[in-house]
């Protein structure tokens, strides 16, 4: 009995950790969200892994560069540089085509601030030059700390009594490989905490709007990492492709629960050291490669990283503002450079960069739950990789058959080509492209409290709607309501929701006006823009507030309030176009452009006939106009970006291109009438405090940003929505 329990078999640890994240994700969806507070053990599992890493980083390099000779060590710069290109130019490959895979749907998005930003450079010095190492190892640099260990250990090599020295860090390097062995015998409990809360408050609606991106970066980091870089080492040496694989499953199944490449350094370096053993491949001048490629790879992006890239061009499509392939080169480039500082860095460099709005970066954070472990899981089997391959070539084995290698190739187009054009097969055929976005800009209520309501139009006749009393703030009161005109089409500012519901930021603010005047609110439906004197000058309302722009040719005739909004100026143009219009120097070339252009504004004709001198220039009464015309008499329509972008929502087929390098910024403001001197004063001194306390930021992103569009609602799970045990 004792016999055959001794030889039952054991789990490995693998085994534990994939049983462990299974386990979790299972108990993510059995109790959605309420698994939220089980992160922290998680989170405290990652950071014993971490607390050894840095320490393991440094000596590992110290003792690796100092046991060379400069001529290896230039040599190994040369090889494993080399190898490492080869690598970025596979990784870059993949993104470059991998939009391939993405159908043609369409979409549009709410406005966003970053289409008028400048782009900010990144600070390369401080990323990379460790003035102070104890700063860049107590805030974790990992750039900076590397580049400090790597002189270091070049020093060590030109020191005469050095082995004291290399004998130390080499028991200090076992001694942290020892910890982190320690702690690795904890992570299935960690690994089934992390799983466990990221499942449980995954938000399933995102998830759907990005399942493109999802699936397309699973098919990128399985072809990568399970066929052409372990392949590829197994056509360059000796090692068997199964064997490869084996040894690093655990390194994977670690990165990929953990989504932490760092913490599987010393697994990895240990296990590459072993595999060359076994193989009879490995000898001090292998072994000492191995020690440094594996860690100082790590400083730089990996195949895994590089695959982040593949949302930039997601972001362009899902927003419509899709890269052409003339941006690819730029892109691609610029990309690698921004990615050594990591994603939270480069995602947002290459949003601005390519004006793609910075709210997507949001998107990204919350995908990255998911396609960031995948990543890592690459990223493994890329440092991996490197150091095998690296270090053969140190040890001269690595061996090029032609025409093996031809053959590693043909399979790799060809199961590339398939895995393509699967992909977009089943996103053009399988996957519902229903657009949600005007229905979710539709169903968009007020977010605060409304005032009481009364809503009418503007008697046929023109004849005042009350007496024709001249009013003023006091007036108003004793009243008891405050008329506010608005006119049609002013979208995000005013317009009747899904329900019938006159909503909008305009109707916000008026309804908040009333309630802190402790009156009701009439809303009077003005028919014509250009008659904006005469309805305040003749008592039709008290206050026009519908998204309108300060006129200086009005300003002798009407009260205009302070500005409460600055609004871009932009175009609105077809998707395929918005890279011509995106830039004033690119739109003049363009000539006899025919431009659509507000027909109540002389201020905004001036802007378009200055800028634009060749342009011919046509009045719209409506944006509605321009959209129906559907391009057969416009090229494009003069307009503001936080207006356009709505109206974008309804007719996704368009886009706002802000024109740079210089933005041009035009004040939103109420009108009110010339003899209501105290209620524009009031209504000034109320603006100023609602910018103070924020309500006009609230607002701002409710109606223009659009994060009221949704509302949030607790996620899915079993116990809420099956069970019913919990509310």
């Amino acid at each position: 009995m004792e016999q055959s329990l001794s030889k039952t078999p054991r789990l490995s640890l693998s085994a534990k950790i994939l049983f462990g994240m299974g386990l979790g994700i299972i108990t993510g969806f059995f109790f959605g969200e309420e698994t939220e507070p089980i992160g922290i053990v998680g989170q405290a599992f990652v950071q014993l892994l971490q607390m050894a890493i840095l320490p393991f980083l440094m000596v590992s390099l110290m003792n690796g560069l100092g046991s060379l000779t400069y001529e290896e060590a230039i040599s190994m710069g040369k090889k494993a540089g080399g190898i490492l290109v080869l690598l970025w130019v596979i990784a870059l490959t993949v993104v470059a085509v991998l939009p391939l895979t993405f159908p043609q749907w369409p979409s549009a998005m709410f406005f966003s601030p970053s289409l008028a930003e400048e782009t900010q450079p990144l600070d390369f010095l401080q990323l990379y030059i460790p003035s102070n190492p104890f700063f860049s190892l107590a805030n974790s640099i990992v750039p900076a700390v590397v580049l400090f260990s790597i002189m270091v250990g070049i020093a060590l090599i030109g020191i005469e009594k050095k082995q004291p020295m290399l004998d130390l860090l080499s028991v200090i390097m076992k001694v942290m490989a020892r910890v982190t062995d320690f702690v690795m015998k904890l992570a299935p409990v960690g690994v089934f905490a992390i799983a466990a809360s990221a499942a449980g408050t995954l938000n399933f609606e995102e998830l759907g709007r990005l399942q493109i991106f999802l699936i397309a970066q699973v098919v990128a980091a399985v072809f990568l990492t399970f066929w052409v870089l372990p392949a590829l080492v197994a056509n360059l040496t000796p090692l068997p492709y199964m064997k490869i694989l084996r040894s690093v499953r655990s390194a994977l199944v670690t990165a990929f629960a953990t989504g932490n490449s760092m913490i599987i350094l010393p697994l990895l370096t240990e296990g590459g050291r072993r595999l060359l053993e076994d193989a009879e491949l490995a000898d001090e001048e292998t072994t000492s490669a191995i020690e440094v490629i594996v860690p100082t790879s790590y400083t730089f992006p990996s195949s895994g990283l590089l695959l982040s890239l593949t949302f930039v061009p997601f972001a362009g499509w899902f927003a419509g503002s899709t890269l052409s392939p003339a941006h690819y080169p730029g892109f691609l480039v610029s990309g690698l450079a921004s990615f050594f500082g990591g994603t939270m860095i480069g995602i947002p460099f290459l949003l601005d960069l390519f004006r793609i709005p910075a709210d997507m970066f949001q998107l990204f954070v919350t995908v990255d739950v998911f396609t960031g472990r995948l990543g890592t899981m690459t990223a493994a089997m890329h440092m991996w990789v490197l150091g095998l391959l690296g270090s053969c070539a140190m040890a001269g084995k690595l061996r090029v058959q032609w025409g093996k290698l031809a053959g590693y190739l043909t399979v790799c187009f060809l199961l590339g080509g398939v895995l393509l054009g699967g992909t977009r097969l089943f996103f053009t055929y399988a996957i519902d492209p229903e657009y949600t976005k005007y229905q979710a800009f539709v169903e968009m209520a007020l977010r605060f409290e409304p005032a009481e309501t009364r809503i009418r139009d503007m008697p046929p006749d023109g004849k005042t709607l009350a007496s024709s009393e001249n009013t003023d703030l006091e007036a108003i009161r004793r009243r008891g309501v405050l008329r506010v005109g608005f006119f049609k089409d002013s979208l995000p500012f005013a317009f009747r929701n899904q329900i019938g519901e006159l909503v909008g930021f305009d109707i916000e603010m008026a309804h908040l006006l009333a309630n802190d005047l402790r009156v009701n609110v009439e809303f009077v439906r003005l028919p014509d823009r250009g008659k904006i004197v005469e309805y305040l000058n003749g008592n039709v309302c008290d206050i026009v507030m519908s998204g309108s722009a300060l006129r200086p040719g009005m300003t002798e005739q009407v009260i205009f309030s302070d500005g409460y909004m600055d609004s871009t100026v932009a175009f609105v143009v077809k998707d395929h176009d918005k890279e011509v219009f995106s830039a004033w120097e690119n739109v003049r070339k363009l000539g006899d452009l025919k431009i659509g252009v507000s027909a109540y504004s002389r201020y905004y004709q001036g802007i378009a006939q200055g800028l634009l001198p060749q342009a011919t220039l046509i009045p719209v009464n409506s944006p509605r106009e321009f959209f129906k015309d559907n391009g057969k008499n416009f090229d494009a329509l003069l307009y503001v970006a936080e207006a356009g972008s709505a109206w974008t929502l309804i007719y996704p087929a368009y886009t706002v291109a802000v024109p740079l390098p210089h933005p041009i910024k035009i004040p939103l403001v109420y009108s009110m009438p010339k003899s209501h001197r105290n209620f524009a004063d009031f209504v000034n001194a109320w603006l100023r405090l609602k910018k103070r306390d924020g309500t006009l930021d609230t607002v701002f992103e409710h109606w223009i940003l659009g994060r009221g569009a949704k509302k949030k609602t607790p996620r899915w799970s079993v116990v809420r929505d099956v069970l019913h045990w919990i509310d």
